[in-house]
């Protein structure tokens, strides 16, 4: 609806590095994407809940070639830090 009616989107995203994934995959195939919104400044082991934490390269995400997401979640790093 919001392409139709000439409105940009700007995904917000503060979770996890799962979730930058999928919001990238959502802005790699609109055409009215203004910004995609990530939160930086996390926990220090955010990068070992997932085998492919995301490259930012000067404020752009590459969107990762492998199938699925383009990563998986380590589940024992999640159970080690239970509650976030």
């Amino acid at each position: 609806m919001a392409q139709t009616f000439q409105m940009n989107i700007a995904p917000h995203n503060y979770y996890s590095h799962l979730s930058s994934y999928i919001s990238a995959s959502l802005c790699a195939v609109l055409p009215n994407v203004r910004i995609m919104e990530i939160d930086i400044d996390d926990v220090p082991w955010k990068d070992e809940m997932v085998t492919n934490p995301p490259e930012i390269i000067g404020g752009y995400i590459t969107i990762p070639s492998g199938p699925g997401w383009g990563t998986e979640i380590v589940e024992e790093a999640l159970r080690a830090h239970p509650g976030g």
